[in-house]
């Protein structure tokens, strides 16, 4: 581990952070997120205005578009982390803001309810929601004809991303996009591999957190075999769109979205992965404060860009 990220998990381990094991989801929620404590202000765009999607059961869920360029063609449709409970689009909009400004793309970011008030499968349903909404109502978001639909997430957002693109994948009556990324996806509940155990604490994701993540998402340790909770069980991945996958070295999480990866390749999916060395989970909120953050993330937004050309 480089120096500048050893001193930032000092710093954190400063500011009165707690593990989430000791927290109740309450006081989870009031803790600053990272893109708060370290990505700094978002860009001003062109276009950045609220929009409301239909949830399956009619609820309305909030999102927020973002455009750069008046010429966009190409809208991504982005599913924030936070372990399924904590996480807004009002926290992620730096980053969020960003990616539209250096992919040129549109971002449309969904605000999906939360668990425990809505534990699995809601969050799933609500995405499923936002992507039919995005693939039908791009032209009138845009003001012209949609040229490309990608699904995007991060950690448990990356879950959402993907798992809302295989349902939509095998809807005939459905567009399904043309582009997923995930980064750092979570994928499996098995909590059983060698990176869980390296990187089990003192790596700022801890496996303790994702245990807590997972009680109030889907506390019935049956269902989390579902492969809408875990995707890595899904028996049948083909079908599924071009893959940008983004693992972090530093990651309890790196295994299962590597194994996720290879299932896809397994499967004939064009699944392009990449292990971004050095940094840790949550690394694109670091994008601005560590030099290793802001090369992964310069990597992802250089390749979005092939892929949208």
């Amino acid at each position: 581990m480089d120096q500048p990220t050893l001193d930032l998990l000092r710093r954190t381990r400063t500011r009165g952070r707690q593990p989430l094991s000791g927290l109740s989801v309450e006081q989870a929620r009031r803790f600053p997120s990272w893109y708060e404590l370290l990505f700094g202000p978002a860009p001003r765009l062109a276009v950045m205005r609220d929009v409301r999607i239909p949830a399956n059961d009619g609820t309305p869920l909030h999102a927020r578009l973002y455009v750069d360029q008046p010429e966009a063609d190409s809208l991504v449709v982005y599913f924030h982390g936070g372990g399924w409970v904590l996480g807004s689009v009002a926290a992620f909009e730096p980053c969020t803001a960003l990616l539209a400004r250096r992919t040129g793309a549109a971002v449309l970011s969904v605000d999906y309810r939360l668990a425990p008030e809505h534990p699995f499968p809601t969050p799933v349903l609500d995405a499923d929601a936002a992507l039919r909404f995005a693939a039908e109502s791009a032209p009138s978001l845009l003001g012209r004809p949609l040229r490309r639909l990608v699904a995007m997430g991060d950690s448990a957002g990356a879950t959402l991303a993907t798992v809302a693109t295989r349902r939509l994948a095998r809807d005939a009556s459905a567009r399904s996009p043309d582009l997923q990324v995930l980064v750092y996806p979570v994928t499996d509940a098995g909590f059983d591999t060698p990176s869980y155990q390296q990187y089990a604490e003192g790596h700022l994701l801890s496996a303790d957190d994702m245990h807590w993540f997972w009680d109030h998402y889907c506390p019935d340790p049956a269902r989390r075999a579902d492969p809408d909770a875990s995707p890595l069980r899904t028996p049948d991945l083909s079908g599924l769109p071009t893959t940008l996958l983004y693992t972090a070295e530093l990651d309890p999480l790196r295994d299962e979205g590597e194994r996720y990866g290879l299932r896809l390749q397994q499967a004939g999916v064009d699944c392009r992965m990449l292990r971004c060395p050095g940094v840790l989970h949550s690394f694109l909120a670091m994008a601005n404060v560590l030099p290793l953050a802001a090369s992964a993330f310069d990597t992802l937004c250089r390749d979005m860009r092939e892929q949208l050309a």
